[in-house]
């Protein structure tokens, strides 16, 4: 669960020109590809790549188009939470989402105190719910109220 963020003051307010993108993170290529299919297929723009080095060079380069990072814990190399203190560090208003299955207690509350917007235990329950909350925390739908929305998965 996680309180919403508020979003950077230049962010535009998402338009049917203009869907919702996000940059999935995740070394697991067949995840990663499957993901970017679904997302694709409910209407986001789509940026990916399996390393957290690249997924900061990449926001370094697109964060104005970048709505969301949809990024696994474990990484090699640079970490997840590694990689979002370096982009919080360019963006401190960046909104990103873990991936991860590891349920050890406090493990998500933990990530979500380190800034994320929220935690999805993998396997994932439902793709379609994923993709609502992402649609949400991107700032799509008008039923997001800032500050007191709550994401669990």
């Amino acid at each position: 669960m996680t309180a919403l963020q508020p979003r950077r003051a230049t962010a535009g307010r998402l338009t049917a020109t203009r869907p919702p993108s996000v940059l999935v993170v995740d070394d697991d290529d067949t995840l990663r590809t499957v993901l970017a299919r679904e997302l694709r297929r409910r209407g986001f723009d789509v940026y990916s790549t399996g390393s957290g080095a690249e997924a900061v060079e990449m926001y370094c380069r697109s964060s104005t188009r970048i709505d969301v990072i949809l990024m696994d814990v474990n990484l090699p190399g640079m970490s997840g939470p590694e990689t979002l203190d370096a982009i919080l560090a360019v963006d401190p208003f960046v909104r990103c989402c873990f991936m991860t299955a590891d349920d050890r207690p406090g493990r998500h509350a933990a990530l979500l105190a380190r800034g994320a917007a929220a935690v999805f235990g993998k396997p994932f329950a439902s793709v379609k719910d994923v993709c609502e909350t992402l649609k949400q925390i991107a700032g799509e739908t008008d039923s997001l109220v800032e500050g007191s929305a709550k994401w669990t998965s």
